[in-house]
């Protein structure tokens, strides 16, 4: 039986109240925001710093009389949004910030202007200005050792796939504002590619709808071949931010790149694998219903005849069936369709699906080369011909060796660019362990838009037991909390074969992905990503587990009996706190006069980032927490710390991982004697902070207009009371519908 055709009792509850807003008073930079025993000394150091850099402008690469710099803060500054030092390195003084970067800024510099930089650090004028000298710890060029990041020319040349003629690199362009530096630095591009020193790739991607037996092979494209520096040019140009796949023919070329000033980040392309899981008969003929929701399963294709059924769509190949990695394709796709199915002995959800098949990650062996935005415009066309598939598995990983902890993948990047624009959710492995990486998630497991998923064994009833060692844990680059969730890594699939990895435990989350999406009212990425997360049961972010398991013996769009789940989303703009202020306390969660229960918060943001894929990637936070009244405007919180804003920076960021877009907060408040409370109301409250504006020539936060945040909240009777639900119904009433589709709320009057 399909979950949609089964009595739910206890559907979630969709939230249909509208918050009361208040505009806090921002803080400036004072008095208090010097570090006055370190003031003159700084005033020292810089002033020496830009004496030298000036004495040596000729040596720096300009583009109309402009250069980059880079500032570093002292640690207990780094990035700290309050002390962004955009008062010293203004325009008044010949400067502007560009870009966030590890312990730092990038500063776009009129050299000429230098002196005047110079007399602004001897002579300070306003506290602004006097603040910012003293938590800047130094200032230097961004010179070739701050482009390579740390690795050598060899290093980054070795790490790079070999190509006819070269080998192949992402380069960035160098992000400057001004308009006349861009256009030279345009010119001098495409100076190397007429000197054939950075040689363009070329994609050409158009699909059309087709049957299984008309797309066999990649057609033939009649569009015209796009030129990847042509591309990156025209990007440039529009938004200051561009980035092209480029062979470079020899070392000498890589070091003249670097060189000349125009690249902001030069990243090797990396293949895009699987972990093969061996061969294996094919399966008893599935039976699925012909309205089963839909994954497309980006891998090596479905080559099992007997699941042709479960096919909805097959999309043209991006790679050939000669080069695809069959074997992988079908186990991943069986597991999708019907994975409890070949596991019985697990504690698997009966959730069937259909997938549409995206046959495009060849096996290891193939002689199949492209790059990533190859790829991505390839993945681009499949969202664009199937926007019914709501649910992207995507069970293959490129090599995360050598990556730089500070930097989001270029795959990573633009895989959560598409899924944002294009409205549907990628699940993504974590990736396996390897000899060169065992210490961080495999792009694109770094997609901040994807619920990536880690694996763990099982225990002996079947349930989910300890983490995986096979798979890779987190957290991901700029402390990003991944993976999302975890489930069953060891799995019987195609054929009877048994394997493990992480490209198993991940259809796994995608099917139960796709029934919920199938299974609500209003259903967004975030919201299916929210539901998800909070029917996990770790109150606390592993970095093997993530949040743990989304199956606990009830599926995610309903309520576990004895408890009551609120879901909704709300648009907030930045600055402006919000407040649902009239939630219901239900009786089942009071004794004897005090709180007594447990309750959860998860909320989603759909965050803005950073255009560079580096350092500070989320340039958007959302803080938020759950408080009850105990006395006359006095609001505890009983979800939340309400520590992001308080904690130093570096402090909140370890501690709260304050800029990561998931936030989850939970409490067992049923021990002890409770918690002594008044009113009968609970308030949520919720507030949108930004930082890095100067990445995108904004200059105050009402620029960056309004961001959606999924919020889930459950409240849990400590005694299982079922009742919970129904009273917390009736008490909202009309601000309360059911958040599942042909499920109308059924509140019964028996207490």
């Amino acid at each position: 039986m399909e979950p949609r055709d089964q009595p739910l009792l206890y559907p979630v509850l969709s939230l249909q109240m509208d918050p009361a807003l208040r505009s806090p008073t921002g803080r400036g930079k004072g008095i208090d925001s010097i570090v006055k025993e370190r003031l003159g000394r700084q005033q020292d150091v810089l002033a020496s710093e830009t004496r030298d850099i000036y004495e040596h402008r000729t040596e720096l690469p300009t583009y109309s009389g402009l250069t980059h710099l880079v500032v570093r803060m002292f640690s207990e500054d780094s990035l700290a949004p309050t002390h962004t030092p955009d008062d010293l390195f203004s325009q008044r003084h010949g400067c502007r910030l560009v870009a966030p970067l590890p312990g730092g800024y990038l500063i776009e510099a009129d050299v000429k202007e230098l002196p005047r930089l110079l007399h602004a650090i001897e002579h300070p004028i306003g506290y602004a200005v006097q603040a910012d000298i003293s938590r800047v710890s130094s200032l230097g060029q961004f010179d070739a050792k701050s482009r390579l990041r740390g690795r050598s020319v060899n290093e980054l040349w070795n790490s790079a796939p070999e190509d006819d003629d070269g080998r192949l690199f992402v380069v960035w362009l160098a992000p400057f504002r001004d308009r006349d530096a861009k256009a030279e630095v345009l010119e001098r591009i495409q100076g190397f590619a007429n000197e054939r020193l950075v040689m363009p790739t070329f994609t050409s991607v158009r699909l059309t709808l087709g049957t299984s037996e008309e797309t066999e092979e990649p057609r033939s494209l009649t569009t015209p071949r796009q030129s990847s520096i042509a591309r990156a040019m025209r990007d440039y140009r529009n938004t200051g931010v561009g980035r092209a796949t480029v062979r470079i023919p020899n070392k000498e070329g890589l070091r003249q790149l670097i060189a000349s000033g125009a690249s902001y980040r030069i990243d090797p392309v990396r293949p895009i694998r699987v972990a093969a899981p061996g061969e294996g008969a094919e399966p008893p003929a599935p039976v699925i219903d012909e309205n089963a929701p839909i994954v497309a399963v980006v891998d090596g294709g479905l080559h099992a005849r007997s699941y042709t059924a479960a096919e909805a769509f097959r999309a043209t190949p991006f790679v050939t069936n000669a080069q695809a990695d069959k074997p992988h394709g079908n186990s991943v796709s069986s597991l999708v369709i019907h994975g409890h199915a070949w596991n019985k002995n697990r504690s698997l959800p009966e959730l069937n699906c259909r997938i549409g098949t995206v046959q495009a990650v060849p096996h290891r062996n193939a002689n199949r080369r492209f790059d990533e935005r190859e790829l991505v415009d390839y993945l681009a066309e499949v969202a664009r011909l199937y926007p019914e598939a709501r649910v992207w598995n995507i069970s293959a990983n490129q090599d995360g060796a050598g990556l730089d902890p500070s930097e989001v993948s270029v795959l990573g990047h633009e895989i959560s660019l598409l899924a944002r624009s294009a409205g549907f959710l990628p699940v993504i492995s974590v990736g396996n362990v390897s000899p060169d990486n065992n210490s961080r998630p495999n792009p694109p497991a770094d997609c901040e838009a994807a619920i990536v998923v880690g694996g763990r064994q099982a225990l002996p009833d079947g349930t989910p037991g300890d983490r995986c060692p096979a798979c890779l844990p987190g957290p991901g680059p700029d402390g990003m909390m991944k993976p999302d969730l975890s489930w069953f890594s060891n799995l019987r699939m195609l054929g009877g074969v048994v394997d493990t990895g992480s490209s198993y435990a991940t259809p796994l989350v995608s099917s139960l992905a796709a029934h919920t999406f199938d299974s609500l009212r209003e259903p967004t990425p975030d919201l299916v990503k929210a539901l998800l997360i909070n029917s996990a049961e770790r109150s606390e972010h592993d970095p093997n587990l993530g949040w743990g398991t989304p199956y606990q013996g009830h599926l995610p769009w309903t309520c576990v009996p004895g408890s009551v789940t609120l879901a909704w989303r709300a648009q907030l703009e930045p600055g402006t706190a919000y407040y649902w202020n009239d939630i219901p306390i239900p009786p089942e969660l009071v004794r004897d006069g005090k709180l007594f229960g447990r309750a959860s918060l998860t909320a989603v943001l759909r965050p803005l980032v950073s255009p560079f894929g580096g350092a500070n990637y989320f340039a958007s936070r959302l803080e938020t927490s759950l408080a009850y009244q105990s006395g006359a405007d006095k609001w505890p919180s009983l979800l939340g710390s309400m520590k992001e804003s308080t904690l130093p920076e570096n402090d909140a960021r370890d501690e709260l991982r304050k800029w990561q877009p998931i936030r989850r907060h939970c409490r067992d408040f049923s021990k002890g004697s409770g918690l002594g409370f008044s009113g009968p109301h609970l308030r949520l409250y919720a507030r949108v902070f930004m930082r890095d504006l100067y990445q995108f020539g904004w200059t105050h936060h009402s620029q960056a207009g309004a961001q959606e945040v999924a919020f889930v909240l459950t409240l849990s009777s400590a005694d299982g009371e079922k009742s919970i639900y129904d009273s917390t119904a009736r008490a909202l009433g009309n601000f309360v519908e059911s958040a599942v589709l042909n499920q109308d709320i059924e509140v019964s009057n028996e207490l």
